[in-house]
């Protein structure tokens, strides 16, 4: 299923190694998240602030799944909203007017990778996706969501998968049926999606998905992975939100660590920084105008942190 996995793979691949991460409140959230993501593509073509961001993500995510569905999903694809629950596996949304022939060919696509089964549930039609060389499952026998599969974000739909384009202007992808039949009642709305309206992006991840299935244990303290090590290891959660301030590009940012000491210590070492640049004759004005504009709290054991950048200077972090 790759046409799948490009859309979560290259954005975790390539923004969490961009930028420090951060979180929403896990009520906003799905039950059991291990992580969550949302771009609204729409608002970023929209937006003066966000067309670099729009166009790094044409390159790095929407052209690359555009050729695996053959279709041009930067011109209808509006958002896409995906998340991997505990309980129920994987699921993403996206949503926008896709043509007939854009759902004609991934049903297409489907069906050369593997078996298809047309099903239903309440008058909505939904399909049973599997890749040919899978024992086939029958109806109702679902799988259990595997959450130590490693680092890959979709992992859970290796196997089999169900997919619909049922409720208006929008494609379902899930990992597990009853998953399905439950997006289907909802005609697609995510629990706690509508928090973060004002959002172009959101990612979201747990402790396991940043550890990424690491030994933390066996993690090197010493020399100059030390620290990174002692933040992996005490990371509970983390995520990054991405807006539009005033033609700007406004990130908010925040981690929860197990020790509120880390929280502290990591506060710390950000504020030293900041004012040792701020002192730097190299440094150009845009990056000063960031580092004035960052601000960072810490509230017990959670950090946060925001800035506001311009959009020039946004893209030169993204391709660094």
């Amino acid at each position: 299923m790759n046409l799948l996995r490009s859309l979560l793979i290259i954005l975790f691949a390539g923004l969490t190694a961009t930028v420090m991460a951060a979180s929403i409140n896990s009520s906003d959230l799905p039950d059991n998240t291990a992580w969550y993501m949302h771009a609204d593509l729409k608002k970023m073509r929209a937006t003066d602030s966000a067309k670099k961001l729009y166009d790094w993500l044409d390159v790095h995510l929407v052209m690359k799944a555009g050729k695996e569905f053959g279709i041009d999903l930067s011109k209808e694809t509006d958002t896409i909203t995906a998340f991997h629950s505990a309980s129920t596996g994987s699921v993403i949304v996206v949503r926008g007017e896709l043509s007939d022939d854009a759902k004609e060919k991934i049903l297409s696509l489907a069906r050369l990778n593997g078996d298809v089964e047309e099903r239903a549930h309440r008058g909505s039609d939904y399909f049973w996706a599997s890749e040919g060389d899978d024992e086939r499952l029958s109806e109702g026998e679902n799988e259990t969501p595997n959450n130590e599969k490693g680092s890959d974000p979709l992992d859970d739909f290796d196997e089999q998968l169900f997919f619909s384009f049922a409720a208006k202007n929008t494609a379902i992808v899930t990992a597990n049926e009853e998953q399905m039949k439950a997006m289907l009642e909802s005609k697609g709305r995510i629990t706690g999606s509508d928090s973060h309206k004002d959002a172009m992006f959101v990612l979201t991840a747990d402790k396991a998905f940043v550890q990424a299935g690491l030994n933390t244990d066996v993690l090197d303290d010493d020399g100059d992975s030390g620290w990174e090590s002692n933040i992996i290891r005490n990371t509970e959660s983390a995520a990054i939100l991405i807006s539009d301030l005033d033609g700007n590009v406004a990130i908010e940012a925040k981690l929860v660590s197990t020790d509120p000491k880390m929280a502290e210590s990591i506060a710390g070492i950000a504020n030293g920084l900041i004012s040792l640049q701020a002192f730097n004759s190299d440094l150009d004005s845009a990056a000063k105008s960031v580092l004035a504009n960052t601000k960072i709290k810490v509230d017990d054991n959670v950090l946060s942190i925001s800035t506001v950048i311009e959009p020039a200077l946004f893209t030169d972090l993204l391709e660094y």
